[in-house]
C-alpha cells in the first residue's frame, strides 16, 4: 500500500499543501504584525492629535488654565487609560496643569518621578499656542510599571493577532488537508484504475494468452500508454503467428525432399528400384535441394538476428553485374527468354559486399526466369541517382496482382502457387534479397500490373570507396 502510486499521489498533496500552509502562515504572520503596527501607530497618532486638540480648545474657551481645571484633568485621566500612556499638559511656565497618572495637586511645577509612575524611554513634546502664543506643552510618553494600562484596553498587539491569524490559518490548512486528501484519494483511485486493468492485462499477456487487449479509457496518457500496449500485444500475436508459420513451414518444406529420398532408398533397399546413376542423381539432387534450403534458413536467420558480417569492398558495379547476367544466360535462353544489360555510363564504384549483392542480383534474375513466359525479355539496368544507386530487374511476365504484391518479401510466399517447389523454389530468395539489401541501409521494392510484367528495384546508399 505505501508503495503504490495513489498513496505516494496522497501524500504528495498533503505535503506540497502543508508547505504552502506554513508559507502563507509565516507571510501572513508578518503582514498581519505590520499592519497591526501600522493601525497602532495611526491610532495613537490620532488620539493624540484628538487631545491634543482638545486641550487646545480648553485653553481658549477658558482663557488660561485655572478655569475648570479638574475637567481637563479628569479629560486626560481617560484619554490616557484609554491610550494607554501618560499625558502631562504644562503650562508656559513649565508648571503642570494636568497629568493623566498623578494627582497635580501633590506636584508643583514639575512633574513628580515616583517609581512605577516614571516616564517611558520614549517622550513626545507638543506645543500648544492660542494665537501667536505659546500657552504650554503638551507631553506624550508610554509609561512603566503598574500604571501601564492593560493589555486589553490598549488593543491587540501585533504578536498576539499574528498569532492568531496562524492558529486559524493552521485549523483550516488542517481542515483543507483532510479534504483533499480523501479527494486525492477518490480521483487517483479512479484515474489509476486504468493502470490497474493494464497491468492485470499484461499479466494475462505475460501467461501466454496474446489476445489480450487493454482497455483505452482514462487520461489521454493512460489512453496512449493502453494504445502502445494494445500495439505491442499485436504485434506479439502476429510474431507467435509467423513463428507457427514458420515452424511448419519449415516442417513442410524439409520433409518433401525427406520424404524423397527416404522413399527411394526403401526402394532400392527392398530391391523395387535399381540402384543406377540416374537414381542416385535423383537422390542427389533432393540432397542439394535440401542442402540449400538449409543453407537458406541459416543465411535469413543470421540476416534477422543481425548477426550476418559483410565484407565491403570497392565494387565496379559494371563487372559484377555483367557476371551475374552470365551465370544465368545459358539457362535464360535454353528457355527462349533473353536477358539484356542496360548500364549507364561511368559507374562509379561503391563500397559494398560483392558477394552478397550478387546473391541479391542472382536472386531477382532467378526469380524473373521461373516467371517469364518463352520469348520473352529480361533486363538487368543500373543508373546512378543522388546518393544512391539504383539497380532494377525488369521482365515481361504475366505481372503480379495488386493483392500479392504487399507479400512477395515474406517467408515461403509464392505469387503462382501453381508452381512446383523444384521449378519455384522454396519461397524465401525475396525475403532473403530484401534483408541482404537492408543490411547494406538500402531499399528493395516490388512493382507489377497483371499483363505488363514485373520490376524489382534495388536502392543501395552510395558509398565511395575510402
Amino acid at each position: 500500500m505505501f508503495s503504490s502510486l495513489q498513496f505516494r499521489l496522497a501524500l504528495g498533496f498533503v505535503f506540497a499543501l502543508s508547505l504552502s500552509l506554513i508559507l502563507i502562515g509565516l507571510a501572513a504572520g508578518v503582514v498581519a504584525g505590520k499592519q497591526t503596527e501600522r493601525y497602532e501607530r495611526d491610532r495613537y497618532s490620532a488620539q493624540v492629535a484628538r487631545v491634543h486638540q482638545f486641550v487646545a480648545a480648553y485653553y481658549a474657551e477658558s482663557q488660561g488654565w485655572d478655569q475648570g481645571v479638574w475637567r481637563l484633568q479628569y479629560a486626560v485621566e481617560r484619554s490616557g487609560r484609554v491610550a494607554g500612556n501618560r499625558i502631562i499638559i504644562y503650562n508656559s511656565e513649565g508648571g503642570v496643569v494636568a497629568d493623566s497618572h498623578s494627582n497635580i495637586f501633590d506636584t508643583d511645577r514639575e512633574p513628580k518621578s515616583k517609581g512605577k509612575r516614571a516616564f517611558g524611554e520614549k517622550i513626545q513634546k507638543f506645543p500648544i499656542h492660542h494665537g501667536k502664543d505659546q500657552v504650554g506643552t503638551f507631553a506624550v510618553s508610554d509609561i512603566s510599571g503598574e500604571d501601564a494600562a492593560p493589555q486589553d484596553v490598549v488593543g491587540p498587539a501585533a504578536a498576539r493577532i499574528a498569532s492568531v491569524v496562524n492558529r486559524s490559518l493552521i485549523w483550516a490548512g488542517i481542515g483543507a488537508a483532510a479534504l483533499g486528501t480523501l479527494l486525492v484519494w477518490l480521483l487517483s483511485r479512479r484515474t489509476l484504475a486504468p493502470l490497474q486493468d493494464l497491468g492485470a492485462t499484461a499479466r494475462r499477456l505475460g501467461d501466454g494468452d496474446l489476445t489480450q487487449r487493454a482497455e483505452t479509457t482514462g487520461p489521454t496518457e493512460i489512453q496512449e500508454l493502453a494504445h502502445n500496449f494494445n500495439v505491442m500485444a499485436e504485434g506479439l500475436e502476429e510474431a507467435e503467428r509467423q513463428r507457427r508459420n514458420l515452424t511448419a513451414d519449415v516442417a513442410h518444406e524439409l520433409r518433401t525432399p525427406l520424404s524423397n529420398i527416404q522413399g527411394y532408398l526403401e526402394a532400392i533397399r527392398d530391391g523395387l528400384v535399381e540402384p543406377n546413376p540416374e537414381t542416385i542423381d535423383t537422390i542427389h539432387g533432393q540432397a542439394v535441394h535440401l542442402s540449400r534450403l538449409v543453407e537458406d534458413l541459416r543465411l535469413l536467420a543470421q540476416v534477422e538476428a543481425g548477426a550476418l558480417q559483410l565484407y565491403t569492398v570497392p565494387v565496379n558495379l559494371e563487372e559484377l553485374l555483367h557476371n551475374s547476367v552470365e551465370v544465368v544466360r545459358f539457362r535464360a535462353e535454353s528457355g527462349g527468354i533473353s536477358v539484356g544489360l542496360d548500364l549507364e555510363d561511368s559507374l562509379p564504384e561503391v563500397e559494398l559486399d560483392p558477394t552478397r549483392i550478387s546473391q541479391v542480383v542472382g536472386n531477382l534474375l532467378d526469380n524473373a526466369i521461373n516467371h517469364t513466359p518463352e520469348g520473352g525479355e529480361i533486363t538487368l539496368s543500373c543508373r546512378s541517382l543522388d546518393g544512391s544507386i539504383e539497380i532494377a530487374v525488369s521482365d515481361t511476365g504475366p505481372g503480379i496482382s495488386p493483392e500479392e504484391l504487399p507479400r512477395l518479401f515474406d517467408r515461403f510466399y509464392r505469387a503462382d502457387p501453381s508452381r512446383d517447389r523444384a521449378t519455384g523454389g522454396a519461397g524465401l530468395g525475396l525475403t532473403i534479397a530484401r534483408r541482404l539489401v537492408e543490411a547494406h541501409g538500402g531499399s528493395i521494392q516490388a512493382w507489377s500490373a497483371p499483363g505488363h510484367g514485373s520490376r524489382f528495384t534495388v536502392s543501395l546508399p552510395h558509398v565511395s570507396p575510402r
